[in-house]
C-alpha cells in the first residue's frame, strides 16, 4: 500500500486539528510504503506545524516526526512492522487481539477485502474512545483495481450509527487534491441526484473537476476521518 501525499497531507490535517495527544499510537491496515516528496513534506509541515525529517524513508518516521510514540500494521506477511493477521475475520474473535490505538487507518485496503463488515467493525475495536479512524477508499473510476468503491453515505450513515464526531470527508487524488464535503445531516441535499438531470449535483460537478484535472484524468478517493466518542459495540448502519 502507499503511504501517498493525501494520505500525508490528512494525517498532518488530524495533527492541526490537535486529534491526537502526545505519544499517541497508531495502527494501519496494510504495511505501507512511503511516497516521499520533500515538496511535499515541505506542505505538510505548514499544515502540522511539526518539523519532518527529509528524507522520510519510513511511514513509522513520518509518524515519530508528528508526535506518535508506536507504530504497527496489520497484513497478511511480517513486512514494514506488521503483524500477520486476516482481515476477513474479526480480531478479536478470531485472534483474541484486543489492543486498541488512538489512530487506526485504512489506507487503500479495505476495498480489497471482500467482508466489509469485519473492515468496519474492525476498526471500530481497534481504535480507542477519543481515538480516530480515517478512510481513504476508492470513490470513482479505479477500474479493475479492487472489490468495490465506496460512496460518502455509507461513512455518514457508519458515522451516525455509532455516534461518531467527524473530522472531515473530502473527495481527492492521491496526489493531494481535495475538495471539502459536508459532514452534517442538513447538507445531504448536496449528494442528491437532481431531477431532471440539469443541472448536475455538486458532488458531480466536483468530482468531475478532480477527475479531469489539468488534461489529465485521475483516480478519485473518499476521505473520511471521524472520533470514536463511546465505548459501545460496533452498530450496523441500516438503510
Amino acid at each position: 500500500m502507499a503511504f501517498n501525499n493525501i494520505m500525508q497531507l490528512a494525517t498532518a490535517q488530524l495533527v492541526k486539528q490537535r486529534a491526537f495527544a502526545a505519544g499517541a499510537t497508531v495502527v494501519e491496515w496494510g504495511n505501507q510504503r512511503f511516497r516521499y516528496s520533500e515538496d511535499w513534506l515541505n506542505e505538510c509541515e505548514k499544515t502540522s506545524g511539526r518539523t519532518l525529517r527529509k528524507p522520510t524513508q519510513f511511514v513509522w518516521e513520518y509518524f515519530e516526526d508528528l508526535g506518535f510514540s508506536d507504530y504497527l500494521a496489520i497484513d497478511i506477511n511480517t513486512e514494514l512492522r506488521s503483524i500477520a493477521m486476516h482481515l476477513n475475520f474479526i480480531l478479536e474473535d478470531k485472534y483474541n487481539y484486543t489492543t486498541q490505538f488512538d489512530y487506526v487507518t485504512n489506507n487503500g485496503t479495505g476495498e480489497h477485502i471482500f467482508d466489509q463488515r469485519t473492515v468496519f467493525e474492525n476498526m471500530h475495536n481497534l481504535c480507542k474512545v477519543g481515538g480516530t479512524m480515517i478512510n481513504v477508499l476508492p470513490f470513482a473510476p479505479w477500474f479493475n483495481h479492487c472489490f468495490y468503491s465506496f460512496h460518502p453515505q455509507l461513512f455518514r450513515d457508519i458515522a451516525a450509527a455509532n455516534g461518531y464526531t467527524w473530522r472531515f470527508m473530502w473527495l481527492a487524488q492521491n496526489t493531494g487534491k481535495y475538495v471539502e464535503c459536508p459532514t452534517d445531516f442538513d447538507s445531504w441535499s448536496y449528494y442528491e441526484q437532481k431531477k431532471p438531470r440539469n443541472p448536475i449535483s455538486d458532488l458531480e460537478k466536483h468530482f468531475d473537476a478532480l477527475h479531469n484535472r489539468e488534461g489529465k484524468t485521475h483516480n478519485v478517493s473518499i476521505v473520511s476521518a471521524y472520533t470514536k466518542t463511546m465505548d459501545k459495540p460496533f452498530q450496523i448502519p441500516f438503510q
